[in-house]
């Protein structure tokens, strides 16, 4: 029950910082209002206008002050540029591929039908819309749930998505796609989050690699597109099990007759029963590629030959990002990608991907494969049409382009002075303080940062604004003016959770212990089995557990292989004509609790709530990620039948176990501060105060927000227990699930059938 990847693998390095510092589902409903559609498209057209606008004043100038250039000058600058775009083998940029008009159109629709989403309150082109240049002009996007486009759009609980919504341009060129990669085009195939979920069949649909796998995924997302449990249908689908929730899309489209034909017309000679979700993604990046294409900016003129194209300030910004800046190093190709990922230190602020010690931060490509050494590194952007998609940055990061350019002449310096209030005051408190991990990890090339001035910004700022296609300034053609749903196109959908209920299964293993704790795996649970069922209602308020065994061994006699004890909690040596109990596991290294240490011993004193006496003058406090469990009330089996059977029901919002309490905290760290690496499990004694008891819906947020979710594990206990094991249990484990599941990280030493003791092994992902 202690088995956390991304929280405890930064354990030790954190600790050892903090001694130095420290020595110092009931379905939604829409209300599919568009009453005010007329006024939400003159504001849009506003919008587009004063960007367009902006644009075209810029232009203007540009122009007055080419007119009185010097052509000398100009010339040897086309000179020089040509020059570097030889060295680098920078192509003009290739028109789209020729796609079917009927796979085109088909998409289209898709991308802005909000049926594809849980709640039927979101569609794929409300984070990219035509527009706002193919994205949302947010920091951070604003999912399911949200009201409004663009800067306008609000959501009633202040949620956002983690990262920055990244535009839809020239996407023919990428095989790599989301900020941290995950997934990617190679000569196999492709490598996506599902895995073996992603089929060869659907893979053989894709007809653009990549960007077809990507329309995948916004789907399966809580905070983007699907919902929270207990919000609709598809929210109630384990999130490790993604083929469910796609099936489920695909009934729902193939309820709308429309939908069934155009699928057919644009996939001849395959009949809509034969489809699968690959077929509707393919669509959608039909659409992205055909409808976003864009190679017409003076750059891609000057690639073509035209010497005229940019201007001597443009020309100066080409030679110097091409040439003594080293911008051309990340920012290369067609696309001025290199598709690469790259730590440039930039702050980390928003809900985060789950990651990190208190799982608040976004580590990027090395999240995402398990890799240290990539921490904070994210996929360089292509920069076509750059100047329209701000904020600039994996969280958008930046408001202004040219404060984005100078970041990188001291990047480390600019880290170090963020200006926060450039970001929307919602995000501002979230803002993390994890500068020296960012720079432990920062990419060689940026360490003394880029060689320009603050003098050269101006002229960078120009070329990329000379990256710019003006006919992105008017892509209302891709707008359709309804959807086969008979959902409203426009972002004005406001979502009535009326309740949020439903059951979940959670699957019954042996995959959920670890560290020092005893695994319980008789030849009568090998033959047998056991399943386990949540059940929640939030308006009713309840909260219960149900769980059947087969094969649950009775009133045994069972010896640690070696005591698991330590100064702070104790277990006996053996259990005899024991009992068995169910933990609920809800909160997973999700919350924060402080416990003490003793600076200067670097010795564990006690967590807050067990504090017994004075603390020494040399004590001081540190904050760490703990878990959170509490028990049902003992059980057993038949002795005849080793059946079992289990019901235990908790307040939603306030769940005591039978001692009435909030259960214990757990958590993994080390005895002492000077040897970080030495971990141990601590349990907090007696019961947690009912102040601190859990709520369902927090667990139901750390799923959505990728953080963990729930385990249900047995327990073998002494019967009585004795008062040192009030509240906690006796690591003796049986059956456990988790939900959603965790890929294993341990491999049992014995076959089933054979109890062993973990030596202190706890599941830590390299």
């Amino acid at each position: 029950m202690v088995r956390s990847r991304s929280s405890l693998t930064l354990l030790p390095l954190a600790l050892s910082l903090s001694l130095g510092a420290g020595c110092d589902e009931t379905e939604a409903t829409s209300d599919r209002k568009s009453d005010d559609s007329p006024q939400l498209k003159d504001d849009q057209a506003a919008h587009q206008g004063k960007k367009k606008g902006k644009h075209d004043q810029k232009k203007k100038d540009k122009q007055d002050k080419k007119d009185k250039e010097d052509k000398k000058e100009h010339k040897k600058l086309v000179k020089d540029v040509r020059k570097q775009v030889k060295k680098h083998k920078i192509e003009p940029m290739p028109a789209a591929p020729e796609i079917r008009p009927e796979l085109v159109e088909l998409g289209q629709l898709l991308a802005f039908d909000k049926i594809l989403s849980g709640n039927e309150n979101i569609s794929c082109m409300t984070c990219h819309h035509p527009l706002l240049a193919s994205d949302d002009d947010l920091h951070l996007s604003i999912g399911e749930g949200g009201v409004g486009l663009g800067v306008d759009r609000t959501h009633p609980e202040g949620i956002f998505i983690p990262r920055n919504a990244p535009h839809l341009f020239n996407l023919h060129t990428m095989d790599v796609m989301f900020w941290d990669g995950r997934v990617r085009a190679h000569a196999d195939g492709v490598t996506t989050p599902a895995r073996e979920e992603v089929t060869p069949e659907m893979i053989e649909v894709f007809e653009f690699g990549a960007v077809s796998a990507q329309a995948m995924f916004p789907v399966t997302s809580r905070r983007e597109m699907r919902g929270r449990l207990g919000d609709n249908d598809l929210s109630m689908i384990r999130d490790d099990n993604q083929t469910p929730l796609w099936e489920g899309l695909m009934a729902r489209l193939g309820q709308i007759d429309e939908y069934r034909d155009r699928f057919e017309e644009a996939y001849p000679g395959t009949d809509f029963e034969e489809m699968s979700f690959a077929h509707a993604a393919n669509a959608i990046a039909a659409f992205e590629i055909a409808g976003f294409a864009s190679n017409d900016s003076p750059w891609d003129q000057f690639l073509r030959g035209d010497d005229d194209a940019l201007s001597n300030t443009e020309l100066k910004g080409a030679k110097l990002f091409l040439g003594d800046a080293q911008c051309v190093t990340c920012h290369s190709g067609q696309n001025l990608s290199d598709l690469d990922f790259h730590n440039i230190a930039l702050p980390q602020f928003g809900p985060g991907k789950g990651q990190g010690l208190f799982r608040d931060d976004d580590l990027g490509r090395g999240g995402r494969i398990g890799d240290p050494a990539l921490d904070y590194h994210f996929r360089t952007p292509p920069l076509r049409n750059t100047e329209l998609t701000g904020p600039w940055g994996h969280a958008g990061q930046f408001a202004d382009l040219g404060e984005f350019i100078a970041h990188y002449i001291d990047p480390i310096g600019s880290l170090a002075s963020y200006d926060v209030t450039q970001i929307d005051p919602l995000l501002q408190p979230t803002l993390l303080s994890n500068h020296d991990a960012i720079i432990a990890t920062l990419s060689p090339e940026m360490a003394a940062g880029l060689n320009f001035t603050h003098a050269d910004v101006p002229a960078l700022v120009e070329f990329m604004e000379a990256l710019t296609d003006e006919a992105v300034f008017d892509l209302t053609h891709l707008i359709p003016d309804a959807v086969p749903s008979g959902l409203p196109v426009e972002e004005n959908v406001v979502t009535d959770y009326a309740n949020r209920a439903g059951t979940v299964d959670v699957r019954m293993g042996f995959n959920t212990s670890g560290a020092y704790e005893m695994q319980i795996w008789e030849p009568s649970m090998c033959e047998g089995e056991a399943a386990a069922q949540v059940t929640f209602d939030r308006n009713a308020g309840t909260f219960s557990v149900d769980a059947q065994f087969d094969g649950l061994p009775y009133r045994p006699t069972y010896c640690y292989d070696y005591n698991p004890s330590n100064d702070w909690n104790q277990y006996p040596d053996c259990v005899e004509d024991g009992r068995w109990q169910i933990w609920i596991v809800g909160r997973f290294f999700t919350k924060r609790s402080v416990f003490w240490y003793d600076g200067a011993t670097g010795q564990l004193i006690a967590n807050e709530h067990d504090l017994t006496g004075p603390l020494p003058p040399t004590a001081f406090p540190l904050e760490m990620p703990v878990g959170q469990m509490l028990c049902t009330d003992f059980f057993e089996s038949d002795p005849d039948t080793l059946q079992a059977s289990m019901h235990a029901e908790y307040d939603y919002n306030g769940m005591l176990d039978m001692l009435g309490s909030a259960g214990v905290y757990f958590s993994v760290l080390p005895k002492n501060l000077f040897n970080p690496t030495d971990l141990i499990v601590y349990y907090t004694q007696g019961g947690l105060p009912p102040d601190q008891a859990m709520d369902f819906d927090d667990v139901i947020d750390d799923i959505a927000n990728d953080r963990g979710g729930m385990m249900v594990v047995t327990s073998y206990e002494p019967f009585p227990k004795p008062s040192y094991l009030d509240a906690r249990d006796n690591i003796m484990i049986g059956w456990g699930g988790a939900w959603p599941e965790p890929l294993p990280v341990l491999e049992p030493p014995v076959e089933c059938g054979t109890n062993f003791q973990w030596d202190g092994e706890f599941g830590l992902a390299e």
